[in-house]
């Protein structure tokens, strides 16, 4: 948003108002807190220049954003109040967790996300971890326009098929907090619409097989192709589907790309 939205924390000093949307007490993705600070330590005539050096002004705003956390924790453990929360908060969660790197472990906890196991439902990351398969050392992720798109997606048949859970990523700042969330919990957030994603337990020797068989194939489709794709290569994510296109690990995702459109 161009235009900052207005936060609801009112400043009094020693019960005299001096202050309303004052920036420097809770950070943008909290401003739907509500609340009154008075403060028996600032100055009365303290102005906004004071305020952004004032040390006292930056630890109450430490102990707002740790009870705001405690608050939401709290809220977290009721099912269908924080699912009324969260639908209509989830984005200021998202933007807390691309810009405060204090806190984004704990607001890690509290984002929840459909799967390709859930049906309507959505779980946490932590509830992903709990229900991870034996040997699955990477949580799987797949970003797109809509929960009905991405559970078709050619990317994920082969997951399925094995058995492993996939977390959908469906609003378009979740492709911002995967930029900041590389990880949880020691897993490696995987998305599985970038190449790097291999399974353990494929045959390897099978795979050099086809690789060998289908060289001159996949030189001829590069050599058609031209510069409009990088490389075409043999791939274990697919089931059903020819093929796929894949972006690199390191580059925008079709969805991002999409997005910025």
């Amino acid at each position: 948003e161009n235009k900052k939205q207005k936060n609801n924390i009112k400043l009094y000093v020693r019960r005299v108002f001096i202050m309303d949307n004052c920036e420097e007490l809770i950070p943008e993705y909290l401003n739907f807190v509500k609340g009154v600070v008075d403060s028996e330590d600032l100055p009365l005539n303290i102005s906004r220049e004071t305020l952004q050096q004032n040390k006292i002004l930056k630890v109450i705003r430490k102990n707002l954003v740790k009870k705001c956390m405690e608050l939401m924790d709290e809220l977290a453990e009721d099912k269908d109040n924080w699912k009324k929360f969260y639908e209509q908060f989830s984005k200021n969660l998202k933007l807390g967790i691309h810009e405060d790197s204090t806190n984004r472990n704990k607001l890690a906890d509290l984002l929840r996300y459909n799967t390709s196991k859930t049906g309507d439902d959505q779980i946490s990351l932590k509830e992903y971890v709990a229900r991870m398969k034996e040997g699955q050392k990477e949580i799987f992720f797949i970003t797109g326009e809509s929960k009905q798109a991405v559970s078709a997606s050619p990317f994920i048949e082969n997951l399925k098929k094995r058995g492993l859970e996939v977390l959908y990523l469906i609003d378009p700042i979740d492709e911002y907090v995967i930029q900041q969330l590389k990880d949880y919990d020691d897993k490696k957030l995987r998305n599985c619409s970038k190449e790097g994603l291999d399974f353990e337990e494929e045959d390897k020797a099978k795979i050099e097989e086809q690789k060998a068989a289908y060289e001159g194939l996949c030189t001829l489709i590069k050599e058609v192709l031209g510069d409009k794709i990088e490389k075409c290569v043999i791939g274990t994510r697919l089931n059903e589907s020819p093929c796929v296109l894949v972006t690199s690990e390191w580059g925008w995702s079709a969805n991002m790309e999409r997005i910025m459109k």
